[in-house]
């Protein structure tokens, strides 16, 4: 139970920082038009570092088949989550937005 726990808990704060992270990359914001969560360079640095935190302290512990399983679970989520595209905003310019329809 305590490996289950663990796992579930490692998996979720590694996804999670992964998610903010996504949310905040200025390349994807600016290809797809839409807005990002601002953080400056070392946050960002901060960030990605700790998304591996998790594994560092169930490595500590003798959790070695648990950190293969939350190694495994952020390679593939990880992708996916990076895999899916923002919903574009609409171009405010054309089909008739202006400024006093907004």
């Amino acid at each position: 139970m305590i490996s289950l726990i663990s796992f579930v808990l490692a998996s979720g704060f590694s996804l999670a920082i992964i998610w903010i992270l996504r949310a905040s990359d200025p390349k994807l914001a600016r290809a797809a038009k839409v807005s990002r969560l601002d953080l400056s360079s070392p946050i960002r640095t901060a960030l990605a570092v700790s998304v591996f935190l998790p594994g560092a302290v169930l490595l500590a512990i003798p959790q070695v088949g648990v950190f293969f399983s939350w190694f495994g679970t952020i390679t593939v989520v990880g992708w996916l989550i990076a895999l899916k595209r923002p919903k574009a905003q609409p171009d405010r310019t054309k089909a008739g937005w202006t400024k006093k329809s907004v």
